[in-house]
């Protein structure tokens, strides 16, 4: 007699925030700083007495406390004011505002894009496949990125080991982009849109029958009027940089160097893509991803060009007439154009052990904002420095679990995802990845703002996602959630070694 065999879906996670080493909740920096402030304690109380010792020591621990003490998304005091500081700054000096074409600033009244994009280049090669794909240059970092549309059909129709077998080629993938020393980052952008129908009225209409029954006709009439309120668009897209420095090299690569060296590893990134579900994976060419960036930054123009190409025209766009005409970055939202959009980014990741269709209720068309973007992104560990950082997690979560008498769960668990994580990547030769979620919801009518916030904040918490608002950085949060390839990390002024510490 055969054994019947019982399918039991597997499980992910082992996710964790990386900390360094220090006492109880504390990072390393902070750790230190209280150690210094115990040891001025101590002179204050012997030089000076008990009074002004007991003043220092009030000031210290409330000095303190704003920097240590954190909300639930890991956010200080000190954190909090001084992003509030930096944007009454900015919205006192206008620096917030931006007034682009004819009637703007811009040299030669083009609607160049604003803020962290506004110095990128677009250029368009061709890969060994003899497709054209466009490449976007960043001369602040100096970095290049591809961007990858894929037409994943979707798991209604899949078996659970068809998914589970895509989703471990998706790892693997991602764990192949720690091996290639130039990969700094990738990002996976999921946008549902309305769907204005343009597409299925142009093939209805070139497919009809002039001898077609009245009831038939009037049946896909019915169709065509209807289809476009309940229909939405999902596209999905995937964004690969490099950077231009290699190891040992006197100055940084070229863009067209660059273009040649991705030509010739395009093509063997979307093969595997194949394999992970995402359906047919082609390069977006200049002309395409043109066109998405003007539908992010308005909305209004998407059904134009949707038209457009449904009459066999193709709307001539350019680098620098995607921007929008005018931004007003807020704290709490971004106007831009004829829309209106929110981002949240993730906070804290799903806590515990999750199944592959965690995020499905997130990535779903919302019925209360027009466009929603779900960006998923990626910084991968080089495989070289995997091992190392897997060693050093260890020994920070062991002594932080050490540091107290009585451990309590949160640091014993930490200390076992980090062995375990170790182990991984010794015996696997896993792949390592820092990695966020940033979420944009856009509006055409300001009176949704309020319902659509809370859909999102709702499918976030059903997806089980710790999700805030990016405050006073909107304008950027919304650049980050396009798929261009935007490496955060590399604009902020704190340096990587000083962040890790605290």
């Amino acid at each position: 007699m055969s054994e019947q065999t019982t399918y039991t879906e597997p499980t992910y996670g082992n996710w964790r925030r990386p900390r360094t080493a220090g006492i109880g909740k504390l990072g390393a920096l902070e750790t230190w700083a209280m150690i210094a402030a115990l040891l001025v304690l101590l002179f204050v109380f012997r030089l000076a007495g008990p009074i002004p010792g007991f003043v220092a020591f009030l000031a210290m621990g409330t000095a303190m406390g704003v920097f240590t003490v954190r909300d639930r998304h890991g956010q200080s005091r000190i954190a909090r004011m001084a992003a509030r500081r930096a944007h009454r700054k900015a919205a006192g000096r206008r620096t917030n505002l931006y007034r682009s074409g004819p009637t703007g600033l811009i040299p030669g009244g083009t609607a160049q894009l604003p803020g962290l994009l506004a110095r990128s280049r677009l250029h368009q090669f061709t890969d060994s496949f003899d497709r054209e794909f466009a490449l976007v240059f960043m001369p602040e970092t100096n970095h290049a990125t591809v961007v990858i549309e894929c037409e994943p059909t979707g798991l209604a129709l899949e078996d659970s080991q068809a998914i589970d077998s895509y989703v471990a080629n998706w790892g693997g993938w991602l764990a192949d982009l720690g091996k290639a020393s130039d990969v700094v980052a990738a990002s996976v952008t999921v946008e549902t849109a309305p769907d204005f129908g343009v597409r299925l009225r142009q093939a209805v209409d070139t497919r009809r029958h002039p001898d077609a029954p009245p009831a038939v006709v009037e049946m896909m009439e019915e169709v065509k009027a209807t289809f476009p309120q309940s229909a939405p668009l999902t596209r999905a897209f995937l964004a690969v940089t490099v950077t231009a420095w290699r190891a040992g090299a006197p100055r940084p690569r070229k863009a067209e160097d660059l273009g040649l060296d991705l030509g010739a590893r395009l093509g063997r990134l979307t093969e595997h893509l194949e394999q992970c579900g995402a359906g047919d994976a082609h390069p977006l060419t200049a002309q395409a991803l043109c066109e998405v960036v003007r539908s992010a930054y308005d909305p209004a123009v998407a059904q134009h060009i949707a038209a457009a190409h449904a009459q066999g025209i193709t709307p001539p766009l350019s680098w620098d007439d995607v921007g929008p005409l005018a931004h007003n970055a807020g704290w709490e939202w971004y106007r831009h154009d004829s829309g209106l959009s929110k981002s949240w980014v993730m906070s804290v990741a799903p806590r515990g052990e999750v199944f592959s269709n965690v995020l499905e209720a997130l990535l779903s068309p919302a019925g209360d904002v027009d466009r929603k973007r779900v960006t998923l992104l990626y910084r991968p560990v080089s495989a070289a420095r995997a091992m190392d950082v897997a060693e050093k997690d260890v020994t920070a979560a062991k002594n932080r679990a050490a540091s107290t008498g009585n451990p309590d769960f949160r640091a014993i668990d930490d200390y076992a995802k980090t062995v375990q994580t170790a182990k991984e990547v010794a015996a696997k030769d896993a792949g390592m990845l820092n990695f966020g979620i940033v979420i944009t919801a856009t509006i055409r009518n300001p009176q949704d703002a309020l319902a659509a916030g809370y859909g999102i904040e709702d499918l976030a918490a059903e997806s089980q996602l710790t999700v805030r608002p990016a405050y006073g950085a909107q304008d950027t949060a919304f650049a980050a959630g396009l798929p261009l390839g935007l490496v955060l990390p590399d604009y902020v002024m704190v340096p990587a070694k000083i962040r890790e510490a605290i």
